[in-house]
């Protein structure tokens, strides 16, 4: 793979990488019985990122002939723009009650359908 492609790679992976750790983050100081701070603004920048991802991954397939970047990259997509998804849902849900057991699962989840995705 040329150089130029891999500093792409790496510029779009790196931002969904770094807020996906920040959530991580802000889920392991909250445990203990701990409340979770509002996410939203986090949980947005991860959304965000994953949106610019699944764009230019749409972009890529469309201007490839490669048929197994064709035939994996859509599911791989699907995935992660799933686990944003569970992002988002756990973010609503720790708004209403920030010690949610079900939500901080979601947040878990989606973090590691993020990572696993990309």
């Amino acid at each position: 793979m040329p150089v130029f492609h891999t500093k792409t790679i790496e510029g779009i992976l790196e931002p969904v990488a770094q807020q996906v750790s920040r959530l991580v983050i802000l889920h392991e100081e909250a445990e203990d019985g701990n409340a979770m701070p509002d996410l939203e603004r986090p949980v947005m920048a991860v959304s965000c990122a994953v949106a610019n991802l699944v764009k230019v991954g749409r972009e890529t397939i469309n201007s490839s002939d490669d048929p197994i970047l064709k035939q994996d990259m859509p599911a791989a997509l699907y995935r992660v723009e799933g686990a944003s998804k569970l992002l988002e849902e756990a973010s609503g849900m720790l708004k209403v009650d920030p010690y949610s057991g079900p939500a901080r699962k979601k947040l878990i989840e989606g973090s590691r359908g993020i990572l696993q995705g990309t």
